[in-house]
Formats: structure tokens, sequence, C-alpha cells
């Protein structure tokens, strides 16, 4: 017995990282676009390595690829070293230091010590760190359809100890009119259990979090949050990274400079009533009937190469099930799900499987080039048919930092008619029936031109010009499935106009001013369905926000 107590108190210990360790995966929000704008600027000037395929990244690798950074300075602009040292205030608290036992309980922590951001709780010890801070938020909108607010708060609170990785946030969401719903083509990320007030205000709660064990090459962990994966600058066509936060099982490696990989198995949220569990039940309350919502679930895993540094070759595949329980053939990390689809699912319907595929090059310095394709279904007769359509999402695009302090980006994306579309509403690619894929779903292209100016640190100014069609929703209409011309006819339009600047002042307090001329036209029954009323027409909009925390 005194044996096996040992035992554990060592392995207990080990896990727990009694000594001094620092492989934790705490996650930045995807939300949080300054610090990844900067690490691609960095990566696409050749400073660091990136892959950028998957987000959000860690609390870690950041502190890393800016440590990196700080080590090459000497060939930074003024601008970019000016950055680099605003945002070490915040992620050196995941690096060793000479003095690891930095204790902070007050609001003078910035004043006393000044290499290090504004929090309004943090300490830190040889073994422990925790953070705490509020998130509050505002945006204001004007156009001729009247003025419209989205307003947040809440609190965040991250912590590491040793190799273990812990946080949470909650936010209240508050909404003047509806701006976040499942169809509306836009990048907002979406929420659900909607409280609707009078007037059509809206309300809704936002939960993300997660626990993880990380080692130097790598993590797994129980997470609630948003992901995306596909290289993108306006939006993903793979994992958009929009949807309500679900919970997920993740596991991420990186063995070798040449190789990593990256494994989710989530548990998504069908709204899907299952009449043979819901039940009614009278109470004193009088009789209510408790519904009970279809499980559904899904396994993805992606692998990248890296032949040299510079070139990312990726490749992966997902499946949507709608077992009672989740299937231990698809905890498998390393496996073709279709494959195994066939065989537990053999002469009857077959779950619901995806393919994609991505490249992504930085050899050349100042210049990102990416592609991705989304293979829904493919037949190779089709490839050959000009009758007949696969249902594929192609996205190309090119980021350029070639001008001082200035990055110019080119996207489109095509996507034929019923990609990212499912006719079982058990197994959709949704979650809370908001798409997984890119925000215009299927049927629909679209174009994305920017150029933002970074004239000093923190300070981003962006102007844009996007163009997005859209064909009839098919699955609705019940088309058959095979034959169907993309964007015939088109039903919806989108251009829209903007610029836009946003200042970081200091580390998660971000201001932000901005115009947008619009102009959405099509067809009444989609025009109401895929834009919000204050959107309507042709509109300018001008824009004002301020947040802390994201």
């Amino acid at each position: 017995m005194k044996r096996i107590y040992f035992i554990v108190v060592i392995s207990g210990l080990w896990l727990g990282g009694a000594l001094p360790l620092f492989s934790q995966y705490v996650p930045t929000h995807i939300t949080n676009e300054g610090i990844y704008l900067f690490l691609d600027e960095l990566a696409t000037k050749k400073v660091i390595d990136l892959c950028s395929l998957v987000k959000p990244y860690s609390r870690q690798t950041i502190a890393e690829k800016l440590r990196k950074a700080d080590s090459l300075r000497t060939g930074l602009s003024s601008r970019q070293q000016s950055e680099l040292d605003f945002y070490l205030k915040d992620y050196m608290k995941e690096l060793p230091g000479p003095d690891p036992h930095v204790r902070a309980t007050s609001w003078f922590w910035q004043k006393n010590h000044g290499n290090k951001r504004f929090d309004v709780f943090h300490y830190r010890d040889s073994l422990f760190q925790i953070t705490v801070n509020p998130i509050l938020g505002s945006d204001v909108w004007v156009n001729s359809n009247g003025s419209f607010y989205h307003w947040w708060n809440g609190v965040e609170a991250w912590s590491c100890a040793g190799r273990f990785g812990i946080w949470a946030s909650l936010r209240d969401n508050h909404e003047s009119v509806e701006l976040t719903a499942r169809d509306f083509q836009n990048q907002r990320t979406g929420g659900s259990n909607f409280k609707i007030f009078s007037g059509g205000k809206r309300d809704y709660w936002e939960l993300r979090g997660g626990i993880t064990y990380a080692w130097d090459w790598g993590h797994v962990g129980l997470i609630m949050g948003q992901f995306a994966w596909g290289e993108n600058n306006a939006g993903s066509n793979i994992y958009s990274g929009r949807t309500p936060a679900f919970p997920r099982i993740e596991l991420s490696m990186d063995p070798v400079d040449w190789f990593r990989f990256t494994y989710v198995h989530g548990a998504l949220i069908s709204e899907v009533v299952d009449s043979s569990l819901s039940f009614y039940t009278t109470t004193a309350y009088g009789t209510d009937y408790r519904e009970v919502y279809h499980p559904k679930y899904l396994a993805a895993n992606l692998f990248t190469f890296i032949p040299w540094t510079g070139l990312q070759l990726s490749v992966g595949n997902s499946v949507v099930y709608d077992y009672r329980h989740p299937h231990a053939a698809f905890l498998l990390p390393v496996a073709f799900y279709k494959a195994i689809d066939h065989t537990l699912n053999a002469r009857i319907d077959n779950m619901n499987s995806q393919l994609f595929l991505s490249v992504s090059s930085r050899n050349l310095r100042d210049f990102h080039f990416y592609g991705t394709v989304f293979l829904d279904e493919v037949a190779v007769d089709r490839i050959f048919d000009r009758q007949e359509f696969n249902f594929v999402s192609y996205k190309a695009g090119l980021a350029t930092t070639i001008l001082p302090d200035a990055r110019i980006v080119a996207e489109y994306t095509w996507t034929n008619a019923l990609t990212f579309m499912h006719n079982i509403p058990t197994t959709t690619f949704e979650s809370n029936q908001y798409n997984l894929g890119h925000y215009l779903e299927d049927n629909a292209k679209d174009l994305y031109v920017g150029i933002a100016y970074r004239p000093f640190r923190t300070l981003n100014i962006k102007s844009y010009i996007n163009h997005a069609v859209k064909g009839p929703d098919h699955t609705e209409m019940g088309t058959d499935r095979l034959g169907i011309v993309p964007f015939d006819p088109i039903v919806w339009k989108s251009v829209r106009f903007g610029l836009l600047a946003n200042l970081q002042v200091i580390n998660d307090l971000c201001i932000r001013l901005g115009y947008e001329w619009r102009d959405v036209t099509g067809e009444q029954e989609y025009l109401d369905r895929w834009t919000p009323e204050v959107y309507h027409g042709q509109t300018g909009t001008v824009r004002i926000g301020v947040n802390f925390g994201f």
C-alpha cells in the first residue's frame, strides 16, 4: 500500500506540475483581432513561423512568437517594435522570468510595475497564476433606418497550475433590434435562447470555458468556445467560428517541425425535439411538456505537413452523426470517418461527412498565398459533366505587406448549391441551427478586397469593399440534388464599402469609429430572411464602439 501511495503522489505531482513548468494551453479568443493581425504581419514578413490554419492560438504560443520577434527586433520598424512591446506587457505572463513570485492584489499594479499590462486582479508564483478582468462593450450604429445598438457585460478569468490551464468567461448580450440570427448572412458570432422584449429588444447569454493539460508539443482538454479552421481574412469556408459555443474534446500535437495534428469531438446542439424522450410532468404549478433534443456530434481531424519553412499543406475530414451517445469509432482521432460511416451504417442512410484541403505559402517575403477546398460530396464522374455540379466550396486569397505599415488583402470564395447543407435535421452541418461553415453558406460567391494602414501602435485603419451574391435555397425548395446551376437565378445581392478605424488604447481596451455604405437587394422572401431589417436597401451607417475584453 505504501508503494502504491508513493506512486500515486509522485504521479499527481508530475501531472499537476509541481515544478515550475511553462507548458499550458489557454486560448486567446478569435475576436481579439489585434494580436492575430500582428502575428500574421510578422509571419508574412518572415520574422516568425506561423500556422494560421487553426485558431484560436494559445497564450503560450503567442508569447513564444513574440519572444522570437523580440530576439529579432532590430529588423522591425519602430511601429512594430512599439506594438511588440505593447503585446509583451500582456503575454509576458506566460514566459518564465527572473522573479516568478510576482503578486498583484490591487488596482495599483500598473503604477508599481509598468512592464505589465493593467489587470483588475493578477497573481503569479512559481506554480500558479490567475487573472480576472471584467468584460464591457458597446456598439452603436446610425443610418437612415434609425439607430440601434449591441452592448454586453460580463467577467472572465483564466489560470494556470503547472501544466493545467483553466478558464471561463460569461457575458450577457443586449440588442436593441434583431442583429444576430441563424439565417443572417453576416459574420456576427451566433447566439441562442434569445429572450425577446417589447420593441424587438433581445438578450442572450454566452459562456466560454475549458480545462486542458499541455506538454511541450501538444495539449488535450475539454473546451467550450468558438474555433476556426481555414486560411482566411474574410470568413473561413471550413469552420467559420461564428456558431454559438458548444463543448468539445480537443487534441493538438506538433511533435516535429514538419507536422502538426488537430482533432476535435464536439457535442453539437440539434434543437430537434426527440418525442420518444420528451415527457409531461405535473406539479403544483401545473402540467408542462418537458422537451428533450436529439443528440448530435461532430468528429473532425486535420493533418498539416510542412515540407519546408513557409509552406503548409493540410488535409482533414469530419462527420456529423446522431447516435444516442458518442460512438467509439468516431473517437478515433486518426481516421477517415466516411469509411467508418459506411461500415457502421451499411445499407442504410449514412451520416453527414466532409473532406477539406488547404495550402498556405509565406515563402515569398511580404506575401501570403492561400487556398482552401471544402468537399461536402464529390463524384468523379460529375467533374467532367458540365450538366452536373459537385457540392464544393473553394476559397483563394492573397495578403501582402509590401507597402510600409500597410496590409492589402484580396479573397474570393465560390460555393456550389447544397454545400454545407443536409436533408436530415439531426445530422446537419450546424449547431443551434447556425451553419458551421462559411457565413454565406451554400449557393454563394463572395469577393473581398481591403487595405489596412497601421500608422502607429495598435491603430488599424481599414478600408474594404465586399460583393456577395446568393442563389435560391434548394434545400428548402426540395430541388433535385443533381444539375443545380449555381447562382441561377440570383435572389440576394450585397455590396458593401466601408472605412473602420480601431485603436487598442491599452491591452483589451479598444475604441472604434467607422462608416459603411451598403446596397442589399433581392427577392423579398430572401431579403427578410438573410438581412437584418435595418440594412435593407441602400444605407449609409455610422458606427462607434468601445470594449474592454473580447
